[in-house]
């Protein structure tokens, strides 16, 4: 029973969709030219139907090299929230030492993942961009015309907002476990 509650704690605090913004470091090794094969990404204009991704904002596009301000930002969520995972799991680990695990499933990592970025203009004039992550397209490409939205799967499935003009980001989702 205490592991099941610790799951779902650890499950609600990674999938905080209300998460405080954070401040983007620059790192050392900053990506100069984006590298992913097109096969991989679209970037799909903002649709007022997805009301549930941002509100009173107006499309835009995105430019080479946002897209590798973009990448950069998102090493650093990864690096974030992959250093909150090791807390998580040496606490859970420390805690019961007889079920010990070797991830808490929410740990995440960028290659691998297929990506659709929605680009907008928000209410104060900023660009932001809501980027969604998922493993597999199940062999088609609907994914490059529709918002790719699964329930479950686990850290196969995320998003994030990531504004442009301030260099941060915010609203980590990581998709639970059935």
């Amino acid at each position: 029973m205490k592991t099941l509650i610790l799951i779902i704690l650890i499950s609600i605090s990674s999938c905080n969709g209300t998460k405080n913004t954070t401040e983007i470091e620059s790192t050392e090794n900053t990506q100069t030219e984006f590298k992913l094969a097109e096969s991989d990404f679209v970037i799909l204009p903002f649709n007022k139907d997805w009301h549930w991704i941002f509100k009173n904002v107006k499309p835009t596009e995105l430019t080479q090299s946002e897209l590798i301000e973009i990448e950069n930002i998102l090493k650093n969520v990864v690096k974030d929230n992959n250093e909150k995972q090791k807390i998580s799991l040496k606490k859970h680990n420390e805690e019961y030492p007889k079920n010990k695990w070797n991830e808490t499933g929410f740990e995440l990592k960028l290659k691998g993942k297929k990506r659709q970025y929605v680009p907008v203009i928000n209410e104060k004039g900023e660009k932001e961009v809501w980027v969604n992550f998922f493993c597999s397209d199940w062999g088609n490409d609907n994914w490059k015309s529709d918002i790719m939205m699964v329930h479950d799967g686990g850290n196969c499935y995320f998003n994030l907002k990531v504004n442009l003009t301030n260099k941060t980001y915010s609203e980590l989702g990581i998709n639970g476990y059935a």
